[in-house]
């Protein structure tokens, strides 16, 4: 019951303070009536319905004797209650809020229209019971009553979906600091706000058409819209009405003053539209974004964890090697007496060489220096030793920052050591080089940490330069580094992963891949935003 007199208290003291900034063609009392109504839950309504009647039927009482009995009690009447059903068919039916951060805004300006035609014919209703109107009553006074309605509702409800919006976002303060030191309130102080001015000066004391300046005063509102969405237009609309309303103070009804109102109404609406449809757009986008990096996120997870499932593997394939090679020596040891000494001996080399196999085939899977060491050994040993049987001489260095764990991701080194064995394999099958350098470089820029990685062939004698570029078998190197023969599109597509790119150079008898990677912490996070469906408007 407390909250019930809280409510009407509360709602009386807000018409109080709109009612003298309210007249007939800016109508803030009617964005007070239905925002109340789109805020406030339904066991409220009848405390506003009362309140209502409380400030109609006061402002009546005090007009009765100008414009008699009848007039004062169809004005008595609570606007606020032609609206509510009105508001509940549009929450409860047509999913005025899909949720706690959607608003379905056709809904809403179909809302707006409907409540302000109801609203105008109940005023039109008491203007032809009074006695002594003041104004000749024909369908001009309809339509200014309901235009006039609806502009302020369109700058009024805005607002008011906007502190929705933000208060359950559960930072409202967040987004007002955010707000003031945007962009948008720059261009807003800088721009619109002196054009506004200049044109409602021109407007007020030129000679020209008011209709003519008003439209040209949205025009500052649209280009804020294309940029900044909805919320922009609703700020730019707001501003320009309250220009036209309180510079050029429009009396009575006439003609001129009803076209000035359908401009306003007009553009204000399809700006909202068009202001939410750049903005569910941008939302698409940002959600495109985000999407993209959740999908790379879970393809570097998917990486990291294939590279440590090989790893396993590979150290399983060495432990049943080693206990291979003793049984086969107990074996031997055994029967040693009953063979003769050369036949001893090869059965010896066999199971030596039947290691030594199984190794390469582990280390393939997963360098053993890598394991044992880190990855510099695994870059230097596993790759040099597989160039060195090639007959390719081969150079390795590492420069900046290096390769520590605690610096770079245990993901990113994976991708480090397959993009250098598939470069390795991609320059050696598409030049017959003699001498491949590996160079990798660290750089950090401020929070950001850069890895390059660079692989050069080169020939070492011009008289073989006639087979730059001669595809040769590499099949056998790429069994020994455990790649796949990836082309320069697939390697491009693995070092996108840590949004990096690929270049390419072939100069004289070098052919040079270069990547540069940069390095995502594992531990990030990111913000998914509720974003509606595409090509809704729907605003958040």
């Amino acid at each position: 019951m407390l909250w019930q007199v809280a409510v009407v208290v509360g709602y009386v003291a807000l018409y109080t303070l709109l009612r003298p900034l309210s007249d007939a063609h800016w109508q803030l009392t009617a964005g007070l009536r239905l925002g109340a109504l789109l805020l406030l839950p339904y066991r409220y309504w009848i405390a506003l319905a009362i309140g209502d009647t409380v400030t109609n039927a006061y402002q009546s009482y005090l007009d009765a004797p100008r414009f008699g009995v009848p007039w004062a009690i169809t004005s008595s009447l609570p606007l606020i209650a032609f609206a509510m059903p009105v508001v509940w068919l549009c929450r409860e039916r047509l999913a005025l809020f899909p949720s706690r951060r959607l608003v379905n805004f056709p809904i809403l300006l179909l809302c707006a229209l409907l409540v302000s035609g109801i609203w105008s014919l109940v005023k039109q209703a008491a203007i032809v019971l009074a006695k002594n109107p003041g104004v000749e009553i024909t369908p001009m006074i309809l339509a200014y009553l309901f235009v006039g309605a609806y502009v302020a509702l369109l700058t009024t409800i805005p607002w008011v979906v906007i502190a929705k919006l933000d208060y359950h976002s559960g930072t409202p303060w967040k987004r007002l600091r955010g707000f003031m030191r945007g962009s948008l309130m720059l261009e807003t102080a800088g721009l619109l706000i002196p054009m506004q001015l200049i044109l409602s000066w021109l407007a007020f004391h030129g000679d020209w058409d008011k209709p003519v300046y008003c439209l040209f005063m949205f025009m500052p509102v649209a280009w804020l819209t294309l940029k900044h969405g909805w919320r922009a237009a609703v700020l730019g609309g707001t501003f320009v009405v309250a220009c036209i309303c309180v510079l050029m103070n429009y009396g009575t009804p006439d003609p001129m003053v009803l076209q000035v109102q359908a401009i306003i109404a007009f553009a204000i609406t399809c700006l909202i539209a068009m202001g939410v449809r750049i903005s569910a757009m941008h939302q698409r986008e940002e959600r495109q974004r985000i999407d993209v990096k959740q999908a790379m996120r879970l393809a570097r997870q998917s990486l990291y964890v294939g590279e440590m499932r090989l790893r396993q593997a590979s150290e399983t394939l060495e432990h049943v090697s080693g206990e291979m090679q003793v049984s086969q020596n107990r074996l031997l040891h055994r029967f040693q007496t009953m063979l003769p000494a050369n036949e001893s001996r090869m059965y010896s080399n066999q199971v030596a060489t039947l290691r030594e196999k199984v190794q390469q085939i582990a280390s393939a899977m997963h360098p053993i220096a890598w394991r044992r060491k880190d990855l510099p050994a695994a870059l230097r040993e596993n790759i040099g030793d597989a160039l060195n049987a090639s007959g390719i001489t081969y150079s390795y260095q590492i420069k900046g920052l290096g390769f520590g764990f605690g610096m770079h991701s245990s993901d990113l080194h994976t991708a480090i050591y397959r993009l250098a064995c598939e470069s390795v394999v991609y320059v050696c099958a598409h030049m017959r080089c003699s001498h491949l350098r590996l160079t990798l470089r660290g750089v950090q820029i401020a929070d950001h940490r850069l890895v390059v990685l660079r692989v050069e062939g080169a020939l070492g004698s011009p008289v073989i330069g006639d087979l730059l570029f001669e595809e040769i078998p590499s099949d056998r190197l790429a069994q020994k580094l455990g790649a796949t023969g990836l082309e320069l599109v697939e390697l491009k597509d693995h070092a996108s992963l840590f949004n990096g790119e690929l270049h390419t150079r072939i100069k004289g008898d070098k052919l040079r891949l270069t990547f540069l990677l940069r390095d995502i912490p594992e531990m990030e996070q990111e913000r998914l935003s509720t974003l509606a469906a595409p090509m809704r408007l729907w605003a958040h």
